[in-house]
């Protein structure tokens, strides 16, 4: 039976709470799989963010179990069912978005992971049974701090959408989750009342917008570049990417006037060769020190109660998204999981009508 779950504020608050309990220590690879599984296969999302995967996720990992880990940046989940239902599946471990990790247990593409590998104890939000989350990070709006400088571009969704006050092109994602959300505060839904969401409001919000969209973006780093190419004035998308656009010398900044907050999971597709070690990996991501260095590197909210504590410590450790300031979203992965595949079927289409 599936483990429900959903993060609130409420959850969120009282997790943080619990920082300071003693943390059981971290599964214990088990010896049969480090023999059986010599390498898997992980997707990811491209850029700077498949950097970090591999300094802080896969080069230790592999240093300490000797399992090679190869990286595909595609996270499709249309290919991932594919895969599935051909019984030819060459990915190991997904890291999916709220939508695509709950919708895919639906669909019954996941294996159940087994809590003698991913079983770890101390998380923020506690695993389910199949798929297990491991961060929070948090989307907004981005802009050109020369094209359009202070008092010039939107700090939060209602602007994004307000093309009289804020004129100018805006890039998209191409996907439904966030997206949505986006609308209808835009429209005036409180945040504390967007689910169930309205789709036919969120759609004709959107159709306000549509002549003015210059780009749907198909992956995140299109989301920064569409910005720094001057494709578009203004996107959504996420302050790591930003952040390290800005190191790189881009003139972007981002807003945490008002975000989208979501969980990312790990999933093991159902029929991967390689499952005991998928679990070792997550095992090994879910680790306090492990996850205090990839909230730190790509300004994530960690899964791990030690290492928010240990963020917490940190000069830098200032990024933590305020889920309680009343405009901040937390997206709730179930009900994008009862909703996903429709959603996002009708978006893809009046992306391209």
């Amino acid at each position: 039976m599936k483990k429900s779950f959903n993060l609130t504020r409420r959850s969120f608050n009282s997790g943080l709470a619990m920082a300071g309990i003693g943390l059981a220590a971290p599964a214990v690879f088990s010896k049969r799989a480090k023999a059986a599984d010599k390498s898997i296969t992980i997707t990811s999302w491209g850029g700077e963010y498949h950097k970090r995967v591999q300094r802080i996720f896969i080069d230790p990992f592999t240093a300490e179990t000797g399992i090679e880990v190869q990286i595909v940046d595609n996270g499709d989940m249309a290919k991932v069912k594919a895969q599935v239902l051909s019984n030819s599946v060459t990915w190991d471990v997904i890291d999916a978005p709220a939508a695509f990790a709950t919708s895919g247990a639906k669909e019954n593409l996941w294996e159940e992971l087994d809590p003698s590998l991913t079983g770890m104890k101390g998380l923020l939000t506690e695993g389910n049974p199949f798929y297990m989350p491991y961060y929070l990070y948090s989307g907004g709006i981005l802009w050109d701090t020369e094209r359009t400088p202070d008092g010039k571009h939107p700090v939060d969704f209602a602007g994004f959408y307000d093309v009289e006050q804020f004129p100018g092109r805006r890039c998209m994602r191409s996907l439904a989750p966030e997206t949505l959300e986006a609308a209808l505060i835009a429209d005036g839904v409180d945040p504390k009342d967007l689910y169930p969401l309205d789709v036919d409001r969120a759609f004709a919000k959107m159709d306000e917008l549509k002549a003015n969209v210059s780009k749907f973006a198909a992956s995140t780093p299109e989301q920064v570049s569409s910005v720094a190419q001057d494709e578009a004035d203004f996107s959504y998308s996420y302050y790591n990417r930003v952040k390290g656009a800005q190191e790189g010398g881009a003139n972007l900044d981002f807003s945490f006037e008002q975000t989208n907050n979501s969980l990312d999971f790990f999933a093991i597709p159902k029929g991967s060769k390689n499952k005991e070690a998928a679990m070792q990996f997550i095992a090994f991501c879910l680790r306090p020190e492990v996850q205090m260095e990839w909230s730190l590197s790509g300004y994530y909210l960690p899964n791990n109660l030690e290492a928010i504590e240990m963020v917490k410590a940190k000069p830098e450790g200032t990024f933590l998204p305020d889920l309680n300031n009343g405009k901040n979203v937390v997206i709730n992965p179930e009900w994008w999981g009862d909703n996903y595949t429709d959603v996002q079927k009708r978006y893809s289409e009046w992306i391209i009508t």
